[in-house]
Protein backbone atom coordinates (compact mmCIF):
# COMPACT_ATOMS: atom_id res chain seq x y z
CA UNK A 1 0.00 0.00 0.00
CA UNK A 2 1.27 3.49 -0.90
CA UNK A 3 0.44 5.62 2.15
CA UNK A 4 1.58 8.99 0.69
CA UNK A 5 -0.75 8.60 -2.31
CA UNK A 6 -3.66 7.76 0.01
CA UNK A 7 -2.99 10.80 2.25
CA UNK A 8 -2.58 13.02 -0.83
CA UNK A 9 -5.96 11.90 -2.15
CA UNK A 10 -7.65 12.36 1.23
CA UNK A 11 -6.44 15.96 1.58
CA UNK A 12 -7.39 16.87 -1.99
CA UNK A 13 -10.81 15.22 -1.76
CA UNK A 14 -11.66 16.87 1.55
CA UNK A 15 -10.66 20.31 0.33
CA UNK A 16 -12.52 20.16 -2.99
CA UNK A 17 -15.94 19.58 -1.41
CA UNK A 18 -15.69 22.98 0.31
CA UNK A 19 -14.19 24.68 -2.74
CA UNK A 20 -17.04 23.44 -4.95
CA UNK A 21 -19.59 24.39 -2.31
CA UNK A 22 -18.10 27.90 -2.29
CA UNK A 23 -18.67 28.28 -6.03
CA UNK A 24 -22.18 26.83 -5.86
CA UNK A 25 -23.49 28.44 -2.66
CA UNK A 26 -21.72 31.78 -2.53
CA UNK A 27 -21.69 32.63 -6.23
CA UNK A 28 -24.74 30.56 -7.34
CA UNK A 29 -22.74 28.92 -10.15
CA UNK A 30 -24.98 25.90 -10.80
CA UNK A 31 -23.49 24.68 -14.06
CA UNK A 32 -21.65 21.43 -13.25
CA UNK A 33 -21.22 20.20 -16.84
CA UNK A 34 -19.50 23.42 -17.95
CA UNK A 35 -17.31 23.39 -14.86
CA UNK A 36 -16.20 19.84 -15.68
CA UNK A 37 -15.74 20.71 -19.36
CA UNK A 38 -13.34 23.51 -18.41
CA UNK A 39 -11.61 21.21 -15.92
CA UNK A 40 -10.99 18.52 -18.56
CA UNK A 41 -9.52 21.06 -21.01
CA UNK A 42 -7.32 22.52 -18.27
CA UNK A 43 -6.11 19.07 -17.20
CA UNK A 44 -5.29 17.92 -20.74
CA UNK A 45 -3.48 21.20 -21.50
CA UNK A 46 -1.36 21.00 -18.32
CA UNK A 47 -0.36 17.41 -19.06
CA UNK A 48 0.52 18.24 -22.68
CA UNK A 49 2.70 21.10 -21.41
CA UNK A 50 4.44 18.79 -18.92
CA UNK A 51 5.06 16.32 -21.73
CA UNK A 52 6.49 19.07 -23.96
CA UNK A 53 9.07 20.02 -21.31
CA UNK A 54 9.92 16.37 -20.65
CA UNK A 55 8.42 16.06 -17.18
CA UNK A 56 5.94 13.26 -17.95
CA UNK A 57 5.44 10.61 -20.61
CA UNK A 58 2.04 10.32 -22.25
CA UNK A 59 0.78 7.66 -24.67
CA UNK A 60 -0.03 8.54 -28.26
CA UNK A 61 -3.72 9.33 -28.36
CA UNK A 62 -5.03 6.81 -30.87
CA UNK A 63 -8.54 5.47 -31.36
CA UNK A 64 -7.50 2.23 -29.66
CA UNK A 65 -6.14 4.08 -26.62
CA UNK A 66 -9.28 6.19 -26.31
CA UNK A 67 -11.48 3.10 -26.70
CA UNK A 68 -9.57 1.30 -23.93
CA UNK A 69 -10.52 4.01 -21.43
CA UNK A 70 -13.95 4.76 -22.89
CA UNK A 71 -15.98 2.89 -20.26
CA UNK A 72 -14.38 4.48 -17.16
CA UNK A 73 -14.52 7.89 -18.88
CA UNK A 74 -18.28 7.62 -19.39
CA UNK A 75 -18.81 6.55 -15.79
CA UNK A 76 -16.52 9.36 -14.60
CA UNK A 77 -18.58 11.90 -16.56
CA UNK A 78 -21.78 10.59 -14.94
CA UNK A 79 -20.23 10.56 -11.47
CA UNK A 80 -18.75 14.05 -11.61
CA UNK A 81 -21.86 15.68 -13.07
CA UNK A 82 -24.31 14.05 -10.67
CA UNK A 83 -22.00 14.61 -7.67
CA UNK A 84 -21.82 18.36 -8.30
CA UNK A 85 -25.57 18.50 -8.89
CA UNK A 86 -26.21 16.70 -5.60
CA UNK A 87 -23.76 18.95 -3.73
CA UNK A 88 -25.62 22.05 -4.90
CA UNK A 89 -28.76 21.02 -2.95
CA UNK A 90 -27.28 18.92 -0.13
CA UNK A 91 -25.42 20.16 2.92
CA UNK A 92 -21.89 18.77 3.24
CA UNK A 93 -22.62 16.39 6.18
CA UNK A 94 -25.48 14.67 4.29
CA UNK A 95 -23.41 14.65 1.10
CA UNK A 96 -20.66 12.85 3.00
CA UNK A 97 -23.13 10.35 4.46
CA UNK A 98 -24.17 9.40 0.93
CA UNK A 99 -20.56 9.23 -0.28
CA UNK A 100 -19.71 6.72 2.45
CA UNK A 101 -21.85 4.18 0.60
CA UNK A 102 -19.23 3.95 -2.18
CA UNK A 103 -17.46 0.97 -0.46
CA UNK A 104 -20.72 -0.99 -0.76
CA UNK A 105 -20.63 -0.55 -4.53
CA UNK A 106 -16.88 -1.27 -4.71
CA UNK A 107 -17.38 -4.45 -2.68
CA UNK A 108 -20.02 -5.72 -5.10
CA UNK A 109 -18.10 -4.70 -8.23
CA UNK A 110 -14.82 -6.19 -7.00
CA UNK A 111 -16.58 -9.54 -6.68
CA UNK A 112 -18.26 -9.26 -10.09
CA UNK A 113 -15.66 -7.55 -12.27
CA UNK A 114 -12.36 -8.36 -10.56
CA UNK A 115 -13.37 -11.86 -9.39
CA UNK A 116 -12.22 -11.25 -5.81
CA UNK A 117 -14.80 -13.61 -4.31
CA UNK A 118 -17.32 -13.16 -1.51
CA UNK A 119 -16.50 -10.62 1.24
CA UNK A 120 -15.93 -11.59 4.87
CA UNK A 121 -18.89 -11.35 7.22
CA UNK A 122 -17.19 -8.50 9.12
CA UNK A 123 -16.83 -6.48 5.94
CA UNK A 124 -20.46 -7.13 5.02
CA UNK A 125 -21.56 -6.10 8.54
CA UNK A 126 -19.54 -2.87 8.42
CA UNK A 127 -20.94 -1.97 5.01
CA UNK A 128 -24.45 -2.68 6.33
CA UNK A 129 -23.85 -0.21 9.17
CA UNK A 130 -22.64 2.42 6.70
CA UNK A 131 -25.71 2.01 4.50
CA UNK A 132 -28.13 1.86 7.45
CA UNK A 133 -26.73 5.10 8.84
CA UNK A 134 -27.23 6.76 5.48
CA UNK A 135 -30.88 5.70 5.36
CA UNK A 136 -31.56 6.78 8.98
CA UNK A 137 -29.96 10.20 8.44
CA UNK A 138 -31.91 10.66 5.21
CA UNK A 139 -35.22 10.24 7.07
CA UNK A 140 -34.12 12.91 9.55
CA UNK A 141 -33.00 15.46 6.94
CA UNK A 142 -35.42 18.40 7.23
CA UNK A 143 -34.11 19.81 3.94
CA UNK A 144 -34.71 16.51 2.13
CA UNK A 145 -34.54 16.85 -1.65
CA UNK A 146 -35.48 13.75 -3.64
CA UNK A 147 -33.66 15.04 -6.72
CA UNK A 148 -30.46 15.68 -4.77
CA UNK A 149 -30.55 12.22 -3.16
CA UNK A 150 -31.22 10.51 -6.51
CA UNK A 151 -28.30 12.40 -8.05
CA UNK A 152 -26.16 11.30 -5.11
CA UNK A 153 -27.12 7.64 -5.60
CA UNK A 154 -26.33 7.76 -9.33
CA UNK A 155 -23.02 9.43 -8.48
CA UNK A 156 -22.15 6.67 -6.00
CA UNK A 157 -22.76 3.84 -8.47
CA UNK A 158 -20.91 5.69 -11.24
CA UNK A 159 -17.93 6.34 -8.96
CA UNK A 160 -17.78 2.71 -7.92
CA UNK A 161 -17.83 1.61 -11.56
CA UNK A 162 -15.14 3.97 -12.83
CA UNK A 163 -12.82 3.34 -9.84
CA UNK A 164 -13.09 -0.39 -10.40
CA UNK A 165 -12.40 -0.01 -14.10
CA UNK A 166 -9.43 2.29 -13.40
CA UNK A 167 -8.02 -0.36 -11.05
CA UNK A 168 -8.58 -2.94 -13.78
CA UNK A 169 -6.71 -0.78 -16.31
CA UNK A 170 -3.81 -0.38 -13.90
CA UNK A 171 -3.64 -4.16 -13.47
CA UNK A 172 -4.20 -5.28 -17.07
CA UNK A 173 -2.69 -2.42 -19.11
CA UNK A 174 -0.18 -1.09 -16.55
CA UNK A 175 -1.25 2.51 -17.15
CA UNK A 176 0.22 5.09 -14.78
CA UNK A 177 -1.94 7.64 -12.97
CA UNK A 178 -1.12 10.57 -15.25
CA UNK A 179 -1.67 8.43 -18.36
CA UNK A 180 -5.15 7.46 -17.19
CA UNK A 181 -5.81 11.07 -16.18
CA UNK A 182 -4.80 12.37 -19.62
CA UNK A 183 -6.80 9.81 -21.62
CA UNK A 184 -9.84 10.28 -19.37
CA UNK A 185 -9.68 14.06 -19.76
CA UNK A 186 -9.51 13.93 -23.55
CA UNK A 187 -12.30 11.33 -23.69
CA UNK A 188 -14.58 13.46 -21.52
CA UNK A 189 -14.15 16.73 -23.43
CA UNK A 190 -16.52 15.80 -26.31
CA UNK A 191 -19.01 14.25 -23.85
CA UNK A 192 -19.30 17.43 -21.79
CA UNK A 193 -19.24 19.65 -24.91
CA UNK A 194 -22.14 17.70 -26.38
CA UNK A 195 -24.14 18.01 -23.16
CA UNK A 196 -23.63 21.75 -22.59
CA UNK A 197 -24.48 22.41 -26.24
CA UNK A 198 -27.67 20.34 -26.38
CA UNK A 199 -28.85 21.59 -22.97
CA UNK A 200 -28.01 25.23 -23.84
CA UNK A 201 -25.97 25.41 -20.64
CA UNK A 202 -23.14 27.07 -22.56
CA UNK A 203 -25.41 30.02 -23.42
CA UNK A 204 -26.53 30.38 -19.81
CA UNK A 205 -22.92 30.27 -18.62
CA UNK A 206 -21.96 32.97 -21.15
CA UNK A 207 -24.69 35.24 -19.75
CA UNK A 208 -23.56 34.43 -16.19
CA UNK A 209 -19.98 35.49 -16.91
CA UNK A 210 -21.26 38.77 -18.34
CA UNK A 211 -22.85 39.66 -15.00
CA UNK A 212 -20.71 37.88 -12.39
CA UNK A 213 -18.51 39.56 -9.82
CA UNK A 214 -14.86 40.03 -10.91
CA UNK A 215 -13.47 37.92 -8.06
CA UNK A 216 -15.45 34.92 -9.33
CA UNK A 217 -12.92 34.47 -12.15
CA UNK A 218 -10.26 33.74 -9.54
CA UNK A 219 -12.61 31.32 -7.74
CA UNK A 220 -13.42 29.58 -11.03
CA UNK A 221 -9.70 29.10 -11.77
CA UNK A 222 -9.13 27.69 -8.27
CA UNK A 223 -12.05 25.26 -8.68
CA UNK A 224 -10.89 23.81 -12.00
CA UNK A 225 -7.26 23.66 -10.80
CA UNK A 226 -8.28 21.87 -7.60
CA UNK A 227 -10.40 19.46 -9.64
CA UNK A 228 -7.40 18.65 -11.81
CA UNK A 229 -5.24 17.89 -8.75
CA UNK A 230 -8.03 15.81 -7.18
CA UNK A 231 -8.41 13.65 -10.28
CA UNK A 232 -4.68 13.01 -10.39
CA UNK A 233 -4.56 12.10 -6.69
CA UNK A 234 -7.56 9.79 -7.09
CA UNK A 235 -6.13 7.93 -10.10
CA UNK A 236 -2.74 7.76 -8.35
CA UNK A 237 -4.26 6.24 -5.21
CA UNK A 238 -6.35 3.78 -7.24
CA UNK A 239 -3.54 2.59 -9.51
CA UNK A 240 -0.97 2.30 -6.70
CA UNK A 241 -3.42 0.78 -4.21
CA UNK A 242 -6.96 -0.25 -5.18
CA UNK A 243 -10.46 1.09 -5.72
CA UNK A 244 -11.30 -0.19 -2.25
CA UNK A 245 -8.43 1.74 -0.62
CA UNK A 246 -9.53 4.90 -2.43
CA UNK A 247 -13.07 4.52 -1.12
CA UNK A 248 -11.76 3.85 2.43
CA UNK A 249 -9.74 7.06 2.33
CA UNK A 250 -12.92 8.81 1.25
CA UNK A 251 -14.72 7.44 4.30
CA UNK A 252 -12.01 8.67 6.69
CA UNK A 253 -11.90 12.06 4.98
CA UNK A 254 -15.65 12.44 5.21
CA UNK A 255 -15.58 12.15 9.03
CA UNK A 256 -13.49 15.32 9.25
CA UNK A 257 -15.44 17.23 6.59
CA UNK A 258 -18.76 16.20 8.17
CA UNK A 259 -17.76 17.85 11.45
CA UNK A 260 -16.59 21.00 9.67
CA UNK A 261 -19.64 21.00 7.41
CA UNK A 262 -22.00 21.06 10.41
CA UNK A 263 -20.93 24.67 11.02
CA UNK A 264 -20.13 26.04 7.53
CA UNK A 265 -22.19 27.15 4.50
CA UNK A 266 -25.30 27.53 6.65
CA UNK A 267 -24.57 24.35 8.59
CA UNK A 268 -27.24 21.73 9.11
CA UNK A 269 -30.17 21.62 11.54
CA UNK A 270 -29.44 18.52 13.61
CA UNK A 271 -32.35 16.20 14.31
CA UNK A 272 -32.24 13.04 16.39
CA UNK A 273 -32.34 10.84 13.27
CA UNK A 274 -29.53 12.82 11.59
CA UNK A 275 -27.31 12.53 14.67
CA UNK A 276 -28.02 8.79 15.02
CA UNK A 277 -27.62 8.20 11.28
CA UNK A 278 -24.31 10.06 11.03
CA UNK A 279 -23.07 8.25 14.15
CA UNK A 280 -23.99 4.79 12.79
CA UNK A 281 -22.62 5.69 9.37
CA UNK A 282 -19.32 6.92 10.83
CA UNK A 283 -19.00 3.90 13.14
CA UNK A 284 -19.44 1.59 10.17
CA UNK A 285 -16.86 3.55 8.19
CA UNK A 286 -14.28 3.37 10.96
CA UNK A 287 -14.89 -0.36 11.49
CA UNK A 288 -14.64 -1.00 7.76
CA UNK A 289 -11.36 0.91 7.50
CA UNK A 290 -9.95 -1.00 10.50
CA UNK A 291 -10.86 -4.36 8.90
CA UNK A 292 -9.15 -3.46 5.64
CA UNK A 293 -6.10 -2.21 7.55
CA UNK A 294 -5.87 -5.54 9.39
CA UNK A 295 -6.10 -7.38 6.07
CA UNK A 296 -3.20 -5.36 4.71
CA UNK A 297 -1.09 -6.19 7.77
CA UNK A 298 -1.91 -9.91 7.48
CA UNK A 299 -0.98 -9.97 3.79
CA UNK A 300 2.27 -8.19 4.54
CA UNK A 301 3.10 -10.61 7.35
CA UNK A 302 2.44 -13.63 5.11
CA UNK A 303 4.93 -12.50 2.46
CA UNK A 304 8.32 -14.30 2.54
CA UNK A 305 11.12 -12.21 3.99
Amino acid sequence: MSLPSAVFYGVCSGSLAFINKLAVSTYEFRYPAFLLFAQMIFTAAILRFLKAIGRVKLPDLTFETARTCAVPSVFYAFHATFALTALSDLNIPMYNVLKRCVPLVNLFLAACLLKEGRPQWRVAAAVTLITSGCIIAGFGDLDFSLQAYLCGVVSIFSQGLYLTYVQKLGIEREFTAHEVLYINSVNCIPLFLLYITLSSEIVTVYNYFQLCQPEFYAVFLVVISAGCVLNYSMFLCTTLNSALTTSIVGVIKSIVTTIIGMFTFGGVQPTLLIVIGIGVNTMGGVWYSFIKYQEKLQKKASLPT
